[in-house]
């Protein structure tokens, strides 16, 4: 099982000429993409060599392929950079077996581990190399333990709600006075917050659930709309038999799905915490910023999302619309509950665009600040964390809201 850390990984360029097709043979390798919490996806690795050189696509569980780039291959090593939404470098090291072990990292700080196996290997009986990432890392993998299972031996497979003809997955764990409701970020299904729920579930009651087309919810068919989604949510706890008052925790563009929630049921609302949240007004802001850097990063993310399946894709068009202001919403601009915000203030060392470097960190801070000033109870942090400090930092998340709730 892979222990609960974050895992910062070095990337040592190789400036000496790549040897490759005595070091990597061609065929369909196999693999897995581990998350920390143990969780995996299965991958192939399809291997190329030629006279142009050596060619390496990716393809994961029905996504893809993608194809590598700044590929560095030595007879004991390999790194390069593959791009899903945003860049992703990774190093690996091939040990004796012949198996690449090592790890990517994203720039906001997350991580996965990579197994690369030759051709023909049983991807069920290969298990990551835990030394081999202790040494590239410097982290003890056996210093912090994962945080107790409370969320049942499917997950994260839970319990059902027919709403609408749709069938929704949610996972519904601990008890207390008051149910604390994880809405994730556009394209995200449950699993995004699963060191959250895990940790929260031992001193609250925590719902978190797959909007339809994503996780194990209902395909969906169309893009929906805020008021469809509010509307199933609040169903889905009516459903739950979960009892207000709800306290909402949110990610990036779920604000949205929050602030609408918030106006239709502000009476069942104990408070609402943002997680580097989206908001109107980002694409002007970003556009005065540097508007040739935000619109190539901006049409890049959708030609990308327009490729992806199920709900990722459709969720992101309506969220395009409200960016790109085709849809105007008619949500309240400022909560009027107790609300937290937290920014995630860490730049990338690589920023592939402008909002991710130093500059663009403090532009967004300071937009979260503006917005927070307008608040009747609202307070705002900056943490040094990328956008999921919900996995990279949960007890971070934890402290906001023992804070919101013991300030009422």
């Amino acid at each position: 099982m892979w222990k609960k850390v974050l895992l910062i990984v070095v990337i040592m360029a190789n400036p000496m000429t790549e040897i490759y097709a005595q070091v990597i043979e061609d065929g369909d390798w196999v693999g897995r993409i581990i998350h920390r919490t143990g969780r995996y996806m299965d991958s192939v690795y399809k291997v190329r060599n030629s006279e142009d050189g050596l060619k390496i696509t990716l393809e994961v569980e029905n996504y893809g392929p993608f194809e590598f780039r700044d590929i560095r291959v030595t007879s004991d090593s390999l790194s390069f950079v593959w791009t899903p939404s945003f860049d992703l470098p990774c190093t690996l090291v091939r040990l004796p077996d012949g198996i690449y072990h090592g790890v990517c990292n994203d720039p906001w700080g997350g991580f996965g581990g990579v197994i690369m196996a030759p051709p023909g290997s049983d991807a069920d009986h290969i298990i990551i190399d835990e030394a081999t990432v202790t040494n590239m890392t410097g982290v003890d993998l056996d210093a912090s333990e994962p945080a107790p299972w409370l969320l049942g031996d499917s997950y994260p497979l839970g319990q059902t709600a027919k709403i609408d003809g749709t069938e929704m997955n949610y996972v519904d764990a601990g008890s207390g006075p008051v149910t604390i409701v994880l809405i994730s970020g556009i394209g995200d299904d449950l699993t995004s917050w699963e060191l959250l729920h895990q940790n929260l579930a031992s001193s609250f009651r925590v719902i978190a659930y797959d909007r339809p087309g994503l996780g194990l919810s209902t395909e969906l068919k169309e893009s929906p709309s805020l008021e469809q989604m509010t509307n199933q949510l609040y169903q889905l706890l009516q459903s739950a038999d979960a009892a207000p008052p709800y306290l909402l925790v949110t990610h990036a563009a779920g604000s949205w799905i929050a602030r609408q929630f918030i106006d239709v049921y502000e009476d069942d609302i104990g408070g609402v915490v943002f997680i580097d949240p989206h908001y109107d007004g980002q694409a002007t802001m970003w556009q005065a910023f540097d508007a040739d850097a935000w619109q190539s990063y901006w049409n890049r993310l959708k030609r990308f999302q327009s490729t992806l399946p199920g709900g990722t894709g459709l969720e992101f068009n309506m969220y395009a619309s409200i960016i790109d202001e085709q849809t105007k919403s008619e949500i309240t601009a400022v909560p009027s509950v107790p609300t937290v915000v937290l920014t995630a203030g860490r730049a990338s060392d690589s920023p592939i665009w402008i909002g991710d470097s130093p500059e663009g960190r403090k532009m967004w801070g300071e937009f979260h600040t503006s917005w927070v000033n307008q608040m009747p109870m609202g307070t705002h942090q900056v943490l040094e964390y990328g956008s999921y400090i919900h996995q990279e930092s949960p007890e971070s998340i934890e402290q906001a809201i023992i804070d919101l709730l013991s300030s009422q």
